[in-house]
């Protein structure tokens, strides 16, 4: 007795294969069209995430450590800058001579390199160069008067104005706000 078999081959021809890929690569390019915003949303915040735990790095090592740390606008990651906005990168470091410039023998933290282009990120006169933490984790002025301020990241190319605005209180806390700005620098 034998049966007979038969076999039915399914599948895709190649001409319906490239339709659908067509088809998909067409839905995925009107998407990102959309997705732009809210991407460039959240890189934004994640930049400010990024000053703000370096400002906790800062406090937490001068406690840790009982010296002054300091956190400062850096373009090459080595020393502090005298010009120039957080946005072109930032240190940190133990400040052993309390002046809030790295020097040589001064052992560095962290750093970290430019934000994306486009975004900024400005400090008020108070915070503008740099966040200095005493042992006590208190920010302080290299004259050790009290350092509170506002640092402000925000992206230039969008409208309305959307950013953040990290807070440094009177005892030296950082904190991060969603902001809605009059402008963009």
């Amino acid at each position: 007795m034998q049966q007979d078999v038969r076999y039915r081959l399914v599948g895709f021809t190649l001409i319906e294969l490239m339709m659908g890929m067509l088809l998909v690569a067409v839905l995925i390019t009107l998407g990102a069209g959309s997705l732009k915003p809210l991407w460039q949303k959240y890189q934004l915040q994640a930049q400010a995430e990024d000053l703000l735990s370096s400002l906790f790095l800062a406090r937490g090592e001068a406690l840790k450590r009982g010296v002054r740390v300091t956190a400062c606008v850096s373009r090459d990651g080595i020393q502090c800058e005298s010009t120039g906005g957080w946005e072109q990168g930032w240190l940190v470091f133990e400040d052993t001579d309390g002046n809030a410039v790295r020097s040589a023998f001064e052992p560095l933290l962290h750093s970290h390199g430019s934000l994306a282009l486009g975004v900024v990120a400005y400090g008020n006169s108070p915070v503008k160069r740099y966040v200095s933490y005493a042992p006590i984790g208190r920010s302080l002025y290299i004259s050790g008067g009290f350092q509170a301020g506002t640092i402000t990241v925000c992206r230039t190319s969008s409208t309305p104005f959307q950013g953040w605005e990290l807070v440094i209180n009177a005892v030296g806390k950082p904190r991060l706000n969603n902001a809605s700005l009059d402008a963009c620098p």
